[in-house]
């Protein structure tokens, strides 16, 4: 980390940009976490989802990180904003754990897998190559990009690793 990095958190059902000494941050279980990051220009970006779709079709003009649906669309123009288009950015999917276990509902025991889905849908219908995935299981997870080089720390389960597939 250089002394001249900031730390931007990523919260729940938020969408974040970093570039050159900045460090992504967000903590993930069911929900899901979407890297994007351009090494060329050394633009990232993480999206924080919390479920692949509005269930009640009323809550997602009002809290459009949220869903899945109508994050990844934003994602892509946020990206695009800084100038980085399709074509310059690999994704990296993180999360969509089981989190829910000993609750008997249906809808709670498929929130990870279901997100999972939504973001693998997208993500191939854009054409932008998922490179990394660490999702499913049972473990929460805390993931940091760090927009210098594209390398991320992934904390699971008592480990660290770091990872450093960018393309």
């Amino acid at each position: 980390m250089s002394i001249k990095s900031k730390i931007i958190n990523v919260g729940i059902a938020d969408i974040k940009v970093g570039k050159d000494t900045d460090i992504l941050r967000t903590t993930l279980g069911s929900c899901i976490g979407i890297v994007l990051y351009d090494p060329d220009q050394k633009i990232g970006a993480i999206s924080h989802i919390m479920l692949a779709k509005d269930p009640t079709g009323k809550d997602m003009s009002k809290f459009p990180h949220k869903y899945g649906e109508t994050a990844l669309p934003i994602l892509i123009d946020m990206m695009k904003k800084e100038g980085s288009n399709i074509g310059q950015y690999s994704c990296r999917i993180f999360g969509g754990a089981s989190m829910f276990k000993g609750i008997n509902s249906q809808f709670l025991q498929n929130i990870g897998e279901q997100n999972i889905l939504v973001v693998r849908k997208f993500m191939e219908e854009k054409k932008i190559p998922i490179i990394v995935e660490d999702v499913s299981g049972n473990e929460g997870r805390t993931i940091s990009l760090y927009c210098e080089d594209g390398r991320l720390l992934l904390k699971k389960a008592g480990m660290e690793k770091y990872l450093y597939k960018v393309r």
